[in-house]
């Protein structure tokens, strides 16, 4: 969520009724992201300068809802991105002026929104990069086969089945 707050102003409000950045409760809006294209390039050219390029970013359902997906990175240097994606986004943001959370959900009048993980497997010896910039499905992704149930692979039908099991173990990291 983006606020047409500062810190400041956030505070002497009680952190209540504050203004989103933009209006109504559209997903996907190409207006609500075209009024304001210069300062989403000028974040996504700050993300990318800082190794924390992003590959999608649009608006959400919701006020002042906007979604970024950091490109695909191994296992620590993507968490490395996405906790400087937090404190950076904050900071570029707040130098405009404006006012970021993560909160799940600020209002009771609002729908909520979450941050999540999207996983990958390839197989061989193709790069994160390549496979990031793949795009539809292809024989580089271990969970794609075009003969199996759904086009899912063995791996992905098994990767799938341990979340299942191990689901209780997984919340403990993910929904606390």
């Amino acid at each position: 969520f983006v606020f047409d707050e500062t810190p400041r102003s956030a505070r002497e409000k009680r952190y209540a009724g504050l203004e989103p950045f933009t209006p109504g409760m559209f997903g996907y809006s190409i207006l609500r992201t075209s009024v304001h294209a210069d300062i989403h390039q000028e974040f996504m050219d700050y993300c990318a300068r800082m190794n924390m390029e992003i590959e999608g970013y649009h608006t959400e359902t919701g006020p002042g809802v906007l979604e970024a997906a950091i490109r695909v990175a191994p296992g620590i240097e993507g968490a490395d991105r996405a906790v400087l994606f937090k404190t950076f986004c904050k900071v570029f943001f707040e130098r405009k002026g404006l006012l970021p959370t993560f909160m799940a959900k600020w209002s009771a009048n609002y729908p909520g929104q979450s941050g999540h993980l999207h996983l990958s497997l390839v197989r061989g010896d193709v790069s994160l990069a390549d496979a990031s910039r793949a795009g539809a499905p292809s024989a580089r992704s271990a969970f794609y086969d075009p003969k199996g149930r759904a086009c899912m692979s063995a791996e992905m039908e098994s990767f799938v089945a341990g979340q299942l099991k191990f689901m209780r173990e997984l919340c403990v990291m993910v929904a606390p």
